[in-house]
């Protein structure tokens, strides 16, 4: 598969694996031709379901993040790897639960797991009935093509559900939370429903302004293949995204659209999203996104979104050290619109990361699940469960990343 494919399958697995232990690999499941959902080379959409071994009634369907296809170019060279075709999934992969244990202190390790591997680049958003220039849009099918396939497997007799995701998936748990959750509250009207989206809160941001002779950080060795050389912006490209897969027609929340009749885009951004959410959810982020580091500010001395691949050589000037602090204020500010109602939820660490340490990472002297298991507890929503590290610079002043130095990128 072209490189870039296989960079955002890497950073999609590790944004994932750092959520809760992995439960026993199972094998690949094609869902049937006559469900209509494939992936964007038209090879059929398939899933890993892996049951309680306690037959629990605890289910979690997590979604698979790997970026975006932002034009025709970047669809074409995805379906050619596993983040557009089934042909290239795995054929055993696992599943990882995001319900809270019983004593509501953190991960369960048991309950009925669905794993959606990711391959039509819009975070299960788009369909178009016909194909588009030789590709296939039908996440959405694949999403819930799925969805039923797990009430042939039991979930119409869950108590406890939650939906998440990583990255790209981690917006796709924003835009799909209440349309999933009416679908399983349909067949199990008692069963308690959340959302827990990791790394999803991309924020809708200028680039940072370029000079002339600053050093590009579009190179495919250290970046997913988008053009964030600051020449366009994040949010126009899930402009292209919306429009050519058709999403502002399929997956957009209702009363977003009525509220940006104008911008149908900014209904596909969590920000401009999360206020219209009605499912209760926790989000989990870092307010300096290693990832939005690189993508959605466009930072010229960040080239890389993981310490393993930023060179150590590189530093940032005063303004550009300027700049990524007051991403990380305008992210605390963006959070009003998840902080607008007391039934949501979130741990936001200073750590630069996109796949972190949550299992290690702590505020108020709790972990992210520690905290994660309280919100989940408080089901009357009494009191708020939105948890941001205070540290005005990355990585707290710098002792995170001496603590965490495989995981948080360091800011020179």
């Amino acid at each position: 598969p072209d490189i870039k494919c296989k960079m955002a399958m890497s950073l999609a697995m590790s944004v994932m694996m750092l959520a809760a232990a992995v439960a026993s690999d199972v094998p690949l499941q094609l869902l049937p031709e006559s469900t209509g959902a494939k992936c964007l080379d038209g090879s059929p959409y398939g899933y890993y379901f892996v049951p309680s071994p306690t037959h629990s009634k605890k289910w979690t369907i997590s979604i698979e993040g790997g970026g975006w296809c932002i034009d025709e170019l970047s669809c074409t060279e995805r379906a050619e790897g596993s983040l557009g075709s089934s042909k290239h999934f795995p054929k055993e992969a696992g599943c990882e639960c995001m319900n809270v244990n019983d004593a509501r202190d953190g991960i369960a390790t048991d309950c009925n797991c669905i794993f959606l591997p990711y391959c039509d680049g819009a975070s299960f958003g788009g369909f178009r009935e016909e194909t588009w220039n030789n590709m296939s849009f039908r996440g959405l099918r694949n999403l819930d093509a799925t969805v039923d396939a797990a009430f042939a497997h039991g979930l119409d007799s869950v108590t406890e559900f939650v939906l998440t995701g990583g990255s790209a998936g981690g917006l796709a748990t924003f835009l799909h939370a209440d349309h999933v959750a009416a679908r399983v509250r349909a067949v199990a009207p008692g069963a308690q429903i959340s959302a827990a989206p990791v790394v999803g809160f991309f924020l809708d941001h200028e680039p940072f302004p370029r000079q002339s002779d600053a050093p590009s950080v579009d190179d495919a060795t250290v970046t997913s293949g988008y053009p964030n050389n600051g020449s366009s912006s994040y949010g126009s490209w899930m402009a292209n995204v919306v429009s050519m897969q058709n999403i502002s027609a399929t997956s957009l929340l209702p009363k977003c659209l009525a509220a940006n009749p104008s911008d149908p885009h900014l209904c596909f951004m969590s920000p401009h999203m999360a206020q219209y959410v009605e499912t209760p959810l926790f989000m989990f982020n870092s307010k300096f996104d290693a990832w939005q580091m690189v993508n959605d500010l466009q930072m010229p001395c960040y080239p890389g979104d993981k310490p393993s691949t930023r060179p150590s050589n590189i530093t940032c000037s005063a303004t550009e050290r300027a700049a990524v602090e007051q991403y990380g204020a305008d992210f605390v500010t963006a959070l009003s619109t998840v902080r607008s109602s007391n039934k949501n939820g979130a741990f936001i660490t200073s750590c630069i990361c996109h796949g972190c340490p949550w299992l290690e990472l702590k505020l108020d002297n709790r972990s992210a699940y520690e905290l994660y298991g309280a919100w989940y507890a408080d089901a009357a929503h009494t009191s708020e469960h939105v948890h941001i590290d205070p540290s005005l610079t990355p990585n707290s002043g710098g002792e995170l990343q001496k603590e965490f130095p495989t995981y948080c990128v360091p800011f020179p």
